[in-house]
């Protein structure tokens, strides 16, 4: 049996079909391709740029890796021409196109050539949306899964599984109830 259908079984077992896409994107990790300007094979320049811009203000580089360092567009773009049917491929690459005429609107430019302080202002108004439930943004949706995806790629890379989070390659006993401050941190396992 190959992989895939594996994880079709898998999604259909554990009863859900958007359970599969996730596992397949798990199964493949988001490991950096060593280059550093990523070359997109399958999104368009500008939507590779908008992707770029995204992901790094939603995790920057701080005292550990940002999206970026950790190869998060190149492992979204592989979900999303790789993992995901394409009725839900369209309505992803639908979904960034309007989210930039959105961002166009209120900034009359694309996102892409936003200064850093627009792109977050942007990124809380998105935010802001998508709690509230008053969305004025045709393509939440598809910010909603952005968002998702950026942090699915980084906390399932090394760097954000083992210098972000608490990462035990072999866990000890388990413990339900450990305050979080005696930790520090959200165990990767």
């Amino acid at each position: 049996m190959k992989r895939r259908e594996a994880i079709k079984r898998t999604a259909a077992v554990m009863g859900g079909a958007i359970f599969a896409p996730t596992l397949a994107g798990l199964l493949q990790g988001c490991t950096p391709s060593g280059e550093e300007d990523w070359s997109p094979v399958n999104f368009r320049a500008d939507q590779a740029s908008w992707i770029r811009v995204l992901v790094d203000t939603i995790l920057p580089e701080t005292d550990t890796p940002g999206a970026l360092a950790v190869g998060v567009p190149e492992w979204m773009e592989r979900m999303v021409f790789d993992v995901y049917n394409p009725e839900n491929r369209d309505r992803f690459l639908h979904g960034l196109d309007d989210l930039d005429r959105w961002v166009q609107e209120w900034y009359a430019q694309s996102l892409d050539q936003l200064e850093s302080g627009d792109t977050l202002e942007a990124i809380k108004k998105l935010n802001a949306e998508m709690v509230s439930g008053q969305n004025s943004c045709p393509s939440i949706g598809t910010y909603r899964l952005i968002k998702e995806l950026t942090l699915l790629g980084y906390y399932s890379s090394e760097p954000g599984a083992t210098e972000e989070l608490i990462y035990e390659p072999v866990p000890g006993r388990y413990e339900g109830c450990i305050p979080y401050e005696e930790i520090g941190a959200t165990w990767a396992t």
